[in-house]
């Protein structure tokens, strides 16, 4: 692309290998950049950042200025919309603005081409693939959203994610596809071009525990002559390298766009390591969307439930009172604990009654609990899930007898819950004895 002299990310040197005061000149260079633009008015961003100059005369850039103004404005509004929405639980009109907006973007990116301040000519037909694939994924999941009562709720939510990973598996495959045939559909043009100087910027991304990594992304400014024109350009797309192994004032050979002679194919767009990852998460997506859809298509995701809880101040807001919101809770029945525990109940009576936790200790398969009432044994939980004190357990146990005279953790607990987990609507009580 061709070589912005007014971009200050852009430093330009003769230096082929950046030594350690020059990385950190260009770093701190980056840090002033950044920290000026949080003095910036929003407006001039492209300006000032990338070097892009807006076009056209002064009346004509005020009512660029203007249009921007209103742009931000409706942003604003549309955002605050769907606070709105999601405040007042109006989830459909919040899902269907949130694809209208995608779907604007998709198309867009589909008419220009374009995805960031600064790009070469050649990446558009990356943009419009992408942006196709956003445009498509906002078509289906309206769609989607209008065919809602055909579906149960899971089924709904299920699908969502099919049209998300199987769209961005498909357009992350046909990407890397174009990458790789790149040279043989886009850059098609072989030319000499002499190294002239080196031009590098810096970038920045989040790692682990929330570190900051700083990279430097490097590329030879050529100059080169194609119909007998002069072209001052760099790669379409930078390196992450500090250092490169092309000398200065070296002649050799690179290969453009012909329709756009500025535009050189860079080591990026083939490189196998990069390639590779891309097919791997393709696939890896379109295997997840297949599945899903199988699995919903095949009725293996009927009977399956969403759970939500809001916040009772919204449920107060939306006049929704608490038996309302109340959720299902599980019943459980005589019947149902015989059956399941009919090896632990063993033919004896059984009982049931609701108990305090009063300690918790650690052992080594899990943690112990015992409770306020000690005619009760202590339970060994594995794992870190133990109840803590003072949690209320409704509990279900027999009577070992030889040991009622003691008095002492002769109640077997064979199962329990914590009170609100479940409702059990059964007719056995405590023991009395």
């Amino acid at each position: 692309m061709y070589y912005n002299k007014d971009n200050p990310q852009w430093h330009l040197s003769q230096d082929q290998f950046l030594s350690r005061d020059g990385y950190y000149q260009i770093v701190g260079e980056y840090n002033e950049l950044c920290k000026s633009m949080l003095r910036a008015d929003v407006r001039d961003f492209n300006s000032k950042f990338y070097g892009v100059k807006e076009s056209g005369t002064e009346e004509e850039q005020a009512a660029k200025r203007k249009k921007s103004t209103f742009g931000i404005i409706i942003s604003v509004m549309v955002f605050a919309g769907l606070a709105a929405a999601l405040i007042l639980k109006k989830i459909l009109i919040f899902a269907s603005v949130v694809c209208l907006i995608f779907l604007t973007v998709g198309i867009s990116m589909i008419v220009s081409g374009r995805g960031e301040a600064v790009e070469s000519t050649s990446k558009a037909y990356l943009n419009r693939f992408i942006g196709s694939g956003i445009s498509l994924a906002s078509v289906l999941i309206l769609i989607l959203i209008f065919f809602r009562n055909r579906f149960e709720q899971a089924e709904f939510f299920i699908l969502l994610f099919v049209i998300v990973f199987g769209i961005a598996g498909f357009v992350l495959l046909a990407i890397g596809i174009l990458r790789a045939l790149s040279g043989k559909t886009v850059y098609t043009e072989e030319v000499n071009a002499t190294c002239t100087g080196y031009v590098r910027y810096v970038s920045r991304s989040e790692g682990e525990h929330h570190n900051m990594h700083t990279y430097i992304h490097t590329s030879p400014l050529f100059n080169y002559s194609v119909g007998g024109v002069q072209y001052e350009a760099v790669w379409d797309e930078f390196v992450t390298k500090e250092d490169l192994d092309i000398a200065l004032g070296q002649t050799v050979p690179i290969k453009i766009d012909p329709r756009h002679p500025e535009n050189i194919m860079s080591p990026v767009m083939t490189s196998p390591g990069l390639l590779i990852f891309q097919s791997v998460m393709a696939i890896l997506f379109i295997g997840v969307a297949i599945g899903l859809g199988i699995y919903t298509f095949n009725g293996g995701a009927k009977g399956l439930t969403v759970e939500t809880q809001w916040n009772p101040v919204i449920e107060e807001i939306n006049g929704v009172t608490e038996t309302e919101t109340k959720p299902t809770v599980l019943q459980i029945t005589d019947e149902m604990i015989e059956q399941y525990y009919a090896d632990k109940i063993n033919g004896k009576e059984w009982y049931c009654e609701i108990v305090t936790v009063s300690t918790l200790q650690h052992a080594e398969k899990g943690q112990i609990i015992e409770f306020t009432d000690n005619t009760f044994n202590a339970v060994l939980y594995p794992g870190n899930n133990a109840p803590l004190p003072p949690t209320q357990l409704v509990v279900f146990y027999t009577v070992d007898e030889d040991f009622v005279e003691s008095g002492y953790m002769y109640k077997n607990i064979f199962t329990s819950g914590e009170v609100g987990e479940f409702e059990y609507v059964g007719s056995h009580g405590a023991y009395h004895g």
